[in-house]
C-alpha cells in the first residue's frame, strides 16, 4: 500500500512493479495516472494540480517527468508522452529551469524515445506585407542553426499590414510572437490582457461611522486635496512565469505615502518594490498560477485633472506576455 497517492510516487510504484514483472498491477497505476491528465490544445498533457507545490514530492518537473517514463516504459502511450513533451517545452518559455536535476530531468524526458526533437530544424516561413522570414535560411536567421528569427520593420506598408501569414513546413511545434509599438493618448487605451493580466483600480478611503471605508474612484467622484487613495492591482497569472515586472503609473496630483523602496512580503508573494517620481515598479522572481493582489496608498497633492496613468507588466524572461489596464481622467477640488 502507498503511503501517498502523489503522481510521482504512484509513477515509480509502476516503474518497480513492471521491472518485476507484476505487468497488470503497473498498468492500473498508469490508468490512474492518466486519470488525472488534463490536455490543452496550447499547453498538451499536464497534472492541473500542485501549482505552487511545498515538498519536492510536489515538484511539477520531478513528477511529471516520473510519469512520462511510466506511460514509456509500459507501453502504448505514445501520443500522450509526446503531448507531455509539449508541456515540457511550454514550461521553459516562461520560467527557468532552476536546479542541474530539474535540468537533467526535462532534457532525459524530452529525448529518451519517442519522436527526437533533434531532428526538427523548424522550417517556418513568414509572410507580412511583402517581406519573406524562413527560420531555416541562414542568411535570414538570426542566430544560424537555432531557427531564431528577430526582426524589426519601420516600412509603412509593413506597419500598416493588418494580416501576417505562417506557414509551418514540418511536424513538431514553434512559437513566436508579434510587438507593434503606435503612440495613442493615454485616456484612449483600453485594458488588455490574456495569459498574464492585471487590472487596476483606485479607492478613496473616507469615514464611515467612525470607521474608514473604500469607495471605488469613478469619474464621477468628488475628490480633494489630501485625499488618501489606494490603488488595487489585480494580476492573474495561467501559468508560472519567472522575472515579471510591473510598473505602475500615478497621476501627476499624487505623491505615494510610502518612499523607500526595498524587499516586500505580501498575499503570499515576495518582490522587491521601487518607487519613482512617477511610478512604483514591482519585481517578482517567480509568480506562480495564481490571482494576486497588490495594494500601496498615496496622497491628493494638487487641484486639476488628470490622467490615473497606466498599469503595465511583461514577463522578461517570455516579453510576448504582457498586459496593461486602462486608465481614467479624475477631476480634484
Amino acid at each position: 500500500m502507498l503511503t501517498t497517492a502523489s503522481m510521482d510516487t504512484k509513477a515509480i510504484a509502476a516503474i518497480i512493479l513492471d521491472k518485476a514483472g507484476r505487468k497488470k498491477e503497473a498498468q492500473e497505476f498508469v490508468a490512474s495516472l492518466k486519470e488525472h491528465l488534463t490536455k490543452t490544445a496550447e499547453q498538451g498533457m499536464f497534472f492541473a494540480f500542485n501549482e505552487n507545490p511545498y515538498a519536492w514530492g510536489g515538484m511539477k518537473m520531478q513528477a511529471h517527468v516520473d510519469v512520462m517514463e511510466a506511460l514509456e516504459l509500459i507501453g502504448g502511450n505514445n501520443d500522450t508522452v509526446e503531448e507531455m513533451k509539449l508541456w515540457l517545452l511550454k514550461q521553459k518559455q516562461t520560467q527557468q529551469w532552476n536546479s542541474p536535476v530539474a535540468t537533467a530531468d526535462a532534457v532525459y524526458a524530452l529525448l529518451m524515445k519517442g519522436v527526437n526533437l533533434l531532428d526538427n530544424q523548424g522550417d517556418v516561413r513568414i509572410v507580412i506585407a511583402d517581406e519573406v522570414l524562413e527560420t531555416v535560411s541562414p542568411s535570414k536567421t538570426t542566430v544560424p542553426g537555432l531557427g531564431y528569427i528577430k526582426r524589426s520593420f519601420t516600412q509603412k506598408n509593413v506597419v500598416d499590414a493588418r494580416k501576417i501569414e505562417v506557414e509551418k513546413r514540418n511536424p513538431g511545434i514553434a512559437w513566436g510572437a508579434v510587438y507593434a509599438e503606435y503612440e495613442s493618448p493615454v485616456s484612449d487605451v483600453r485594458q488588455q490582457g490574456g495569459e498574464l493580466n492585471v487590472q487596476k483600480q483606485l479607492y478613496v478611503e473616507r469615514m464611515v461611522n467612525n470607521a474608514p471605508q473604500l469607495q471605488p474612484v469613478t469619474e464621477k467622484t468628488v475628490l480633494q486635496v489630501g485625499d488618501k487613495i489606494v490603488s488595487r492591482l489585480s494580476i492573474r497569472v495561467d501559468r508560472p512565469m519567472d522575472f515579471v515586472q510591473l510598473k505602475d503609473q500615478r497621476g501627476a496630483c499624487f505623491e505615494p505615502i510610502g518612499s523607500v523602496s526595498g524587499y516586500n512580503w505580501s498575499n503570499g508573494i515576495g518582490y522587491y518594490v521601487d518607487i519613482k517620481d512617477a511610478s512604483t515598479n514591482f519585481f517578482f522572481d517567480h509568480l506562480g498560477k495564481g490571482v494576486y493582489v497588490l495594494e500601496y496608498g498615496y496622497r491628493i497633492s494638487r487641484a486639476g485633472t488628470y490622467e490615473t496613468g497606466l498599469a503595465t507588466m511583461q514577463c522578461a524572461y517570455a516579453p510576448e506576455y504582457a498586459s496593461h489596464s486602462a486608465s481614467m481622467t479624475i477631476i480634484i477640488k
